[in-house]
């Protein structure tokens, strides 16, 4: 009987810690994901967020979380938090400035960070070669603090002009649809001069260049058909 009870009590502890290893192992950062999109669907936003939060704290590179709980944190305005998310993506290798930029910017305007909201938009115009949407957001973001038109210029992004000074042929291309009947269905002389400074800025060499539409590589991007759209994909010209 002794030993009966014995091996009972040895198969009872045995199953609880084979249950206490199960659930250490299944509550990892997938776990609290999950919990997370399971607290969205019922509407449980708060809870959501600690649970990404939670997912964060098992593993600070789990990228679906981090960018879930900085959309809801937008939502609750909490822009500073959210902030700290996306400028995690600036900073990370494989992603950059130009991942979920609308969201970082947007967060920088909304905390009266307007000169860094405003580099930001520069610097992604240079990582696309071009952008005409952004340009139009700085232009707007300009036009309601006029203190700082200075920064549409180069000479106020020193540094990222030489960061990137590679991108001068693709921005020189970019800018002469603004100005080219063949190739856009709109002229914008001020788009044109925008792209064109930056492009001369980085290689005065490119303004004094032949421009020759034959020669522009697959990848070149078109500007937008009208005034409200962007090509953010490449795409190619058809020769």
């Amino acid at each position: 009987m002794k030993k009966v009870l014995f091996l009972a009590l040895f198969i009872i502890c045995l199953c609880s810690s084979s249950i206490c290893t199960f659930s250490k192992e299944v509550k990892d950062a997938e776990y609290y994901y999950k919990q997370g999109q399971d607290y969205e669907w019922k509407n449980n936003r708060l809870g959501a967020i600690d649970a990404y939060s939670e997912a964060l704290n098992v593993n600070p590179d789990y990228d679906k979380a981090r960018i879930a709980r900085a959309k809801l944190c937008m939502i609750f305005e909490k822009y500073e938090d959210a902030l700290i998310d996306y400028e995690y993506f600036y900073n990370k290798s494989g992603y950059g400035p130009a991942v979920y930029f609308e969201d970082r910017i947007e967060c920088k305007k909304k905390l009266g960070k307007i000169p860094e909201a405003l580099d930001d938009m520069y610097e992604v115009i240079l990582v696309y070669g071009g952008q005409a949407k952004v340009l139009k957001n700085m232009l707007d973001t300009v036009n309601e603090y006029p203190e700082y038109e200075f920064k549409l210029k180069p000479v106020a992004h020193a540094d990222l002009i030489a960061k990137y000074k590679s991108k001068a042929k693709a921005l020189r291309d970019y800018a002469v649809t603004f100005n080219d009947d063949k190739l856009s269905s709109i002229k914008n002389p001020e788009y044109y001069k925008f792209f064109m400074d930056i492009a001369t800025a980085m290689d005065p060499q490119i303004a004094t260049e032949a421009y020759n539409p034959s020669n522009l590589s697959d990848d070149y991007r078109k500007a937008p058909a009208d005034k409200n759209c962007e090509v953010l994909d490449m795409e190619k010209i058809n020769k």
